[in-house]
């Protein structure tokens, strides 16, 4: 359900804040399309998108319908965007977000340099993940390292 929460603040953020730039990144681009706008199921973003009351969606519209968005990202018409991206760590340098979120943060290949890009270059970061080696659990068990 982490994940979940997770989204669910990507979409307030970009939904309630004019031109904010929301990166997901996960490991493979069928996840990315997974957290996004999904292909069989609806994405988590899309899910949380068209649950809403309609009065919320009135006030807060897409820029172009859901069916007319790519299936990585979904952008609302005040120019804010949830963008989701697969894994590497120049994904992340160039758009310059407002937020990125990365998902199972441990199991994404370049996560250290990942990280290190999106803390240079936006406002927020969060990883969210299961248990695993590597960087991610170094920092998450260690109280001594600072992020």
């Amino acid at each position: 359900m982490a994940t979940w929460c997770g989204i669910g603040y990507a979409v307030w953020s970009a939904q309630f804040s004019q031109k904010t730039h929301v990166i997901v990144q996960t490991q493979k681009e069928d996840k990315v399309v997974e957290l996004i706008k999904g292909v069989d199921a609806p994405g988590y973003t899309r899910t949380l998108y068209e649950q809403q009351p309609e009065w919320l969606r009135e006030e807060f519209p897409l820029a172009r319908r859901l069916a007319d968005q790519p299936q990585t990202r979904i952008t609302w018409a005040h120019g804010s965007e949830v963008q989701g991206v697969p894994r590497g760590a120049d994904q992340i340098r160039q758009p310059h977000p407002t937020l990125v979120l990365f998902d199972e943060a441990a199991h994404l290949d370049e996560f250290e340099a990942a990280y290190g890009n999106a803390d240079l270059v936006s406002t927020q970061v969060i990883a969210i993940s299961s248990a695993g080696p590597g960087w991610f659990g170094d920092v998450v068990t260690d109280e001594r390292m600072e992020v």
